[in-house]
């Protein structure tokens, strides 16, 4: 059977869904588009909207993707507001240069946080790029973010950050990321110069570009080691300070090599 397509474009929902835009924006009257494969299905009694079939939504410069999506709401003023978003399978949304993925995602319009979980998701921008496999949240009105779950980042240096759980803020009008938080098997890492950290918290800022270290802190920069209670990183200059723990009887240690000069023609 071919494809049917369907498209409708929803007048009444226009006020409660550009909630659904990340930037704080002013409530305006461009229409929402859906459209979908299979089907697009309004439960009144319920309350609800249902699309199936790789479903398109697009609203404000935001678009959402995904095979499955469903829109409950509220009859208020005689207007049906939405109040929650969810999206099955191979979610996709976009914004600009903004970008989240995975297979199952939650929007709270009231609150603006959004949860995307499943096996393996994602989140990128142009201050780099998130991946997590077990859930990311997005606290839209807070703009803070957290990722749980083997979490890798990479920032746009080039620098990898891996940890159990990141905790994120970022900035209001651009979403490019602020500082963030890494907890549980922290490792920092640049393979390009050869610089990598171990910690069990990490703590990054962007403004400075500093990532200060806590806890069993190895710093790892070509062929010298550093060990210690605490650490800092800068990834500016590419120094990177050790600090023991008198209190607690630990010392810092450090073995330094020496860098062969390559002979010409190596």
């Amino acid at each position: 059977m071919p494809t049917k397509k369907i498209i409708i474009f929803i007048f009444i929902l226009f006020a409660s869904f550009s909630q659904f835009v990340l930037a704080k924006t002013n409530i305006n009257k461009s229409e929402l588009t859906v459209e979908a494969d299979e089907s697009l299905e309004w439960f009144e009694k319920e309350k609800y909207y249902l699309a199936k079939g790789n479903v398109i939504l697009k609203k404000d410069g935001v678009t959402l993707k995904a095979n499955t999506v469903k829109a409950d709401y509220i009859l208020q003023d005689g207007e049906n507001i939405l109040k929650k978003i969810i999206a099955k399978e191979k979610v996709i949304l976009t914004k600009e240069k903004t970008i989240a993925t995975g297979q199952y995602m939650t929007y709270d319009l009231e609150d603006k946080i959004a949860r995307i979980s499943g096996p393996f998701q994602t989140f990128s921008s142009p201050s780099g790029y998130v991946e997590s496999k077990k859930n990311i949240i997005f606290d839209d009105i807070n703009n803070k973010a957290e990722a749980e779950g083997n979490v890798k980042i990479i920032l746009s240096n080039k620098t990898i950050i891996y940890a159990d759980n990141v905790k994120a803020d970022f900035e209001p009008t651009n979403k490019s990321l602020k500082k963030a938080i890494a907890t549980g098997n922290v490792i920092i890492e640049n393979k390009s110069k050869s610089r990598k950290s171990r910690a069990d918290l990490g703590v990054y800022n962007s403004n400075d570009e500093i990532i200060q270290l806590t806890g069993n802190v190895v710093i790892i920069n070509q062929k010298s080691k550093l060990s210690g209670s605490k650490g800092i990183t800068n990834l500016k200059t590419g120094v990177s300070n050790i600090i023991g723990d008198p209190k607690n009887k630990k010392r810092v240690q450090g073995t330094f090599s020496p860098i062969k000069k390559q002979k010409k023609g190596d």
